[in-house]
């Protein structure tokens, strides 16, 4: 069969994406009044350097020490060293582990960015079973508090702050109560009964009873500081539930009728659609009805913020589905000549992003509205483009082996997925415009003259990757190890399976080709940075724990078919929904009252009563929504607000 030359851009640019049935989770903050601003913390002297224990299950049990120290960072920016006293001392996930406390120590205290951490380690150690008291090692550093004598811990640290299981904990208890220095021994939620080296479950309280010693069940890092240092941080279960308020609520409710009539408008067209057709699409369509359906109850209830979240996704699915099975109906009707126009026109959507970017261009920030509108606009923008290249690349592969097809069902059959990503993609950028125009030009708070614009985007982009470089470390390495074969072979399997893995693992690439794509000078380079930031935070906390944290894993199909503790899954739902409600307090406190970030809190509240899978897709709004909140409490120079005296 004859081909068309394609127009391209270059493939330069790494791929993202989101899954084609998964809404915008952006948070939008609108300025609606707040109260008094607080007082930042003044600048006290206090310990630069800690020890703390760590606990190795491995054998008999081991309790060793790290050394952390903190110093001001003279580049600006954050920075992270391992130090060892051995050649390869330090394992890739220990290594991991120490970012991701540095990177959870410094949001959740509003810490100067511009900060030195150093982690000293004797020996031979690996694992990031001493990630939640590295985290508390660090805090206590930063609030000048003094650790408790005879208190050790176990767990690691998840990007939502709650502590996450590990292995060997009977053996730790074990190593603890034959060392004598230590009467206490912190552990995750849900591990009271751990399996020993054997496999048999072992009730570590009693056997630490046994021993002298103390065995506490913690699930958040709150939680486990309180029994290090003695000291309390700001309880986020206290932080009153985030509400929307006028003139936002008219703003989001004229908003999302707006989108539900667009999605009538698509909805009339698919219906319109042959039912041979409409026959293959109909699963998506229910689902994208289902969507519509909830937004307009939410809307009833007066919940406009979550309302706006289920109308957008509504919104999308349903122009790419239209779209899509036109094209199908088309080439049903006129053969294959209509798939083949539709593939030749494939490479010019690129198109609608860059002259988003270019658009985007223009917007000068001067407030914090201006800032949260610009940074919502360039993540859900990078997503859109993400799944385009995805998409593009999908059916480029088709479109070079068509003539190898059977049939033409056949080829269509393949194409669909594709082509529904790629009209997914489109979608996507105008409802970034749609949630943009919400946003911008709102009155706030002016950035704050002293914050380091710069040095926000760069720790904001270093946190997404520092959960992925967890991810990979811990569930990727290992499996690969467990099977025998390479870390490639291992994520593209895990990647065949849930197109989100595959794609975060492209996505450390695509901001730095935008932020080319934009120059270096533009000062809008660094709220694409935040952008990528805060999307991929919430997105690689996420795989952290489906995969990693608290999924039970079908390792002949992989996928999540359940969850190792349910205790673990409501309590983390629990911390992450306060700590949202928490830093949406700030803001607020600042006289910067949110919406949109009201409205993904809404989703997200409303999901965690579905299944698992809905479950964790809450954890990943609610996450989301508070690293964006983060960004903006910089940006303000109030990050430190609930650290006041």
């Amino acid at each position: 069969m004859s081909t068309t030359t394609r127009r391209r851009r270059p493939r330069g640019l790494a791929a993202i994406a989101v899954l084609a049935t998964v809404a915008l989770t952006g948070c939008v903050q609108l300025p609606f009044g707040g109260g008094p601003k607080a007082t930042p913390v003044p600048a006290v002297d206090q310990k630069t350097e800690v020890t703390i224990p760590a606990l190795s299950g491995a054998g008999d049990g081991a309790v060793s020490a790290i050394d952390i120290s903190i110093a001001p960072n003279s580049s600006g920016a954050l920075a992270v060293e391992v130090s060892e006293n051995e050649v390869g001392g330090a394992g890739r996930t220990l290594q991991a582990s120490a970012w991701n406390s540095a990177i959870v120590a410094t949001l959740f205290t509003g810490a100067d960015l511009a900060t030195d951490y150093r982690f000293a380690f004797d020996g031979y150690v690996d694992g990031p079973s001493a990630g939640g008291i590295m985290t508390a090692g660090i805090m206590s550093l930063l609030l000048g508090d003094e650790l408790l004598p005879g208190v050790a811990m176990t767990g690691t640290i998840t990007p939502t702050g709650t502590i996450g299981p590990v292995g060997g904990v009977p053996a730790k208890i074990a190593a603890v109560a034959e060392g004598g220095e230590y009467t206490k021994v912190l552990i995750p939620l849900g591990l009271r009964n751990a399996p020993d080296h054997d496999g048999a479950s072992v009730d570590v309280v009693r056997l630490g009873a046994e021993h002298g010693v103390e065995v506490v069940e913690v699930g958040d890092i709150a939680e486990a500081y309180t029994h290090l240092t003695g000291a309390s941080l700001p309880a986020p279960s206290s932080a009153p539930i985030p509400r929307v308020t006028e003139p936002g609520y008219s703003s989001i409710e004229s908003a999302t009728n707006h989108q539900i009539t667009e999605f009538e408008r698509s909805e009339s067209d698919y219906l319109g659609l042959s039912e041979i057709v409409r026959s293959v699409g109909d699963g998506a369509y229910e689902a994208a009805a289902a969507d519509a359906a909830t937004a307009r109850d939410l809307l009833s209830q007066g919940l406009v913020g979550g309302a706006l979240m289920k109308a957008i996704g509504a919104n999308m699915l349903m122009k790419a589905l239209s779209g899509t099975y036109r094209t199908a109906d088309d080439v049903l009707a006129r053969g294959i000549d209509s798939l083949l126009v539709r593939f030749d026109s494939a490479g010019q959507a690129s198109d609608v992003f860059f002259n988003y970017l270019d658009k985007l261009d223009n917007y000068e920030v001067e407030t914090l509205a201006d800032a949260d509108a610009l940074i919502n606009a360039y993540g859900n923008a990078f997503d859109a483009y993400s799944l385009y290249l995805y998409a593009d690349a999908q059916i480029q592969a088709i479109y070079d082996q068509a003539g190898s097809y059977a049939t033409l069902e056949d080829l269509l059959t393949d194409s669909l997925t594709p082509l529904v990503y790629l009209e997914v993609s489109i979608a996507q950028v105008e409802a970034a415009e749609a949630v943009f125009e919400i946003a911008r030009d709102g009155e706030g708070p002016a950035i704050s003259p002293e914050v380091d614009v710069a040095a926000v985007a760069e720790f904001f982009r270093k946190a997404a990757d520092s959960n992925l470089e967890v991810f990979n470390a811990d569930v990727i390495a290992g499996l690969a190890e467990d099977a025998g074969v390479s870390e490639a072979v291992a994520l593209e399997a895990m990647g065949n399976n849930d197109l989100s893995i595959a794609l975060a693992n492209n996505a450390t690439g695509l901001v730095h080709g935008i932020q080319a794509y934009l120059g270096e000078e533009n000062p809008n380079s660094a709220y694409a940075a935040m952008g990528y930031g805060w999307t991929n935070y919430s997105r690689n906390a996420s795989l952290i724990e489906k995969y990693g944290t608290n999924g039970i894993i079908d390792w002949t199909t992989f996928s999540v078919v359940g969850v190792t503790s349910d205790a673990r899954l409501v309590h983390t739902l629990d911390f992450s929904r306060g700590q949202v409600a928490q830093a949406i307090g700030v803001l607020d406190g600042n006289d910067y009252s949110t919406v949109l970030g009201v409205g993904a809190f809404e989703s997200a509240s409303l999901a965690r009563e579905g299944d698992f899978e809905k479950k964790f897709e809450a954890i990943q709004d609610y996450t989301g929504t508070f690293a964006l909140s983060r960004v903006l409490a910089y940006l303000g120079g109030f990050q430190r607000a609930d650290y006041t005296e």
